[in-house]
This record gives structure tokens, C-alpha cells and sequence, in this order.
């Protein structure tokens, strides 16, 4: 896959570089409030992520269908490390998949999880041809909600106790976009 470019970001293919990046992220207080990290919160379990990312990539250079995108957030000019965002096709059948991201905590509010939303939806409908695409997030995360909801997402459920959250459950929802807005 080429990079994806926006305005103001660029998605590309993870290096083995970013892991201690992914790792710092996975046991951030902030960024993961609503998020469970699981194996990424340790050094070998970031590296094994990156590492499963680059060897997804490699098979966009065989004849076999990728079914997993994990790219990494940079914001132009500066290329500054930002965060991850994925795009995983859940069914080759129905051309669905599934997305979501995560952003450090001192670049939110700024527009850049919708723009990479965004770019993500445009690359799976144009490129990809999917048909739909889901997400799911805490239905405590308001900010989640607001950049799904502002990139087109429609909410199409709550389900209760769907996720763990450190040491609790929680409830999750879930929005999803058809190829035809």
C-alpha cells in the first residue's frame, strides 16, 4: 500500500522503530482509560504487534488479499509519531471491516482522529470496495463518539458490558458507515 496523505497527516506502514512509541501509548493513563492495551502494554507484546503489522504489509506483495492495515499516524511537516490506526477486514464475504485508532493525548482536540478516520473510510470504499465498515468504542467516550459521528458513522447499538475497562465493564457502542454514505 502507498501512504495515505491528507492535509494534514500521513498513514503509513508500521517500522519496527514504532514499537516503543505503541508501547509508551499502551500504558498511557490517558489514552488508556477507555482502551485495553493487553499484551501491547509490555516491550514484547509492542515489538510482536509491529512485527504482525510488517508482516501484514508484506502481503500486499504476494497474490494473497491483506486483511489487516496498522498504520502509523504522522503529522506533515514535521512527521511527528502521533498515534495508530487500523482497518482490519472482518469478512472477505460481505466486504466487511472494522476500524479503529488511538492518538496521544497531547495532540487531541485538534481534528487529527477524524482526518485519519476519514482517509481510512476512503482508502476501504475506493480501494478496498468494501461494503460496510464498524467501529466499536467505550460508550463513556464522548470524544470516540464525536469523531465517528463527525466522519458519518451511524450508531446502530449499545451493548452492555461489552468491553473490560481496567477494573470494571463497561458498555460499548457501535456505529457503523455503508459504501454509500
Amino acid at each position: 500500500m502507498d501512504l495515505l496523505e491528507t492535509q494534514r497527516l500521513i498513514l503509513r506502514e508500521m517500522r519496527q522503530s514504532d514499537a516503543d512509541r505503541i508501547f509508551r501509548y499502551a500504558n498511557d493513563q490517558s489514552i488508556n482509560r477507555y482502551l485495553i492495551f493487553g499484551d501491547l502494554a509490555s516491550e514484547d507484546g509492542a515489538r510482536k504487534y509491529v512485527q504482525k503489522a510488517m508482516a501484514s504489509a508484506a502481503t500486499d506483495l504476494k497474490a494473497e488479499r491483506r486483511l489487516q492495515y496498522k498504520l502509523a499516524i504522522l503529522v506533515k511537516p514535521e512527521i511527528d509519531f502521533i498515534g495508530s490506526c487500523w482497518l482490519d477486514i472482518t469478512d472477505t464475504t460481505h466486504q466487511r471491516a472494522s476500524i479503529g485508532y488511538f492518538i496521544d493525548y497531547s495532540f487531541w482536540g485538534r481534528g487529527y482522529a477524524t482526518e485519519a478516520v476519514e482517509a481510512l473510510l476512503k482508502y476501504g470504499f475506493e480501494t478496498l470496495k468494501l461494503h460496510r465498515i464498524e467501529a466499536t468504542c467505550d460508550a463513556d467516550h464522548q470524544a470516540t463518539r464525536r469523531v465517528l459521528e463527525k466522519a458519518g458513522f451511524k450508531r446502530e447499538a449499545r451493548m452492555r458490558q461489552h468491553r473490560q475497562r481496567q477494573t470494571t465493564w463497561a458498555d460499548s457502542c457501535l456505529y457503523a458507515i455503508i459504501e454509500s454514505g
